[in-house]
């Protein structure tokens, strides 16, 4: 294919991921019918087949696609000036901020959660977010904030089910209530894996962090 036609192809696939994920995040998984995407998407079947060959394999390009900006993004983050913990806590709030205000990153997580058990895909891809975050764990560790004798993984998977568990137990419509919530969750599971002498401090930092996201949900409800 030319690079035109390269350009055209992507930007083919990307309407329908877009339409895909608008469904996907206001109804359940079987609820969603081809027909809804294409429509959605003002495409043909044809094109819809050329990428993707049944609404699984659209549902799966969905998640695929929120895994790799949320393990760019604790990438990114790796390469600021940032503590090991501040990432940690940075990465958690742009994820709700995204969850809350992007369909395809709500897709993508209501996705997991509905399909993800078939093939092991969930496991697979909660696996990898959490390898992401034990490097940040890791450099807490060397940086003094986290006990020396806490596994990366363990807290990895500690801050993977509760994100998960609270979307669960939440509101991500109601941002606020939602992101007050991630707020004393994180609070609460500080003193399992940090030192005593910086709590005070990272609780004051998830504060901060949790007041700008919802300044700036508030901000794109606003502009909605």
């Amino acid at each position: 294919m030319t690079e035109t036609t390269d350009s055209k192809a992507d930007s083919t696939r990307q309407q329908i991921l877009r339409a895909a994920a608008r469904q996907f995040a206001r109804q359940p998984y079987h609820q969603v019918g081809l027909d809804d995407v294409l429509a959605e998407a003002e495409l043909t079947k044809g094109a819809m087949y050329f990428h993707f060959r049944s609404k699984h394999a659209l549902a799966l390009a969905v998640i695929d696609d929120e895994a790799t900006r949320s393990n760019d993004a604790v990438t990114e983050l790796l390469t600021r000036k940032f503590s090991g913990l501040e990432t940690l806590i940075d990465f958690s709030y742009q994820l709700a901020v995204r969850d809350i205000s992007e369909e395809i990153s709500r897709a993508a997580f209501h996705l997991l959660e509905s399909i993800g058990r078939i093939e092991g895909l969930q496991a697979k891809t909660l696996s990898a977010w959490i390898d992401s975050l034990a490097l940040a764990v890791r450099r807490g560790i060397g940086e003094g904030d986290v006990f020396e004798e806490s596994d990366p993984k363990d807290v990895g998977l500690l801050l993977v089910s509760m994100y998960m568990g609270l979307r669960q137990a939440s509101d991500l419509d109601e941002p606020e209530v939602f992101l007050r919530d991630l707020e004393k969750t994180w609070a609460l599971a500080l003193p399992g894996f940090v030192r005593p002498e910086r709590i005070d401090y990272f609780r004051q930092f998830i504060k901060r962090r949790a007041t700008i996201a919802i300044g700036s949900t508030s901000a794109l409800a606003g502009s909605g």
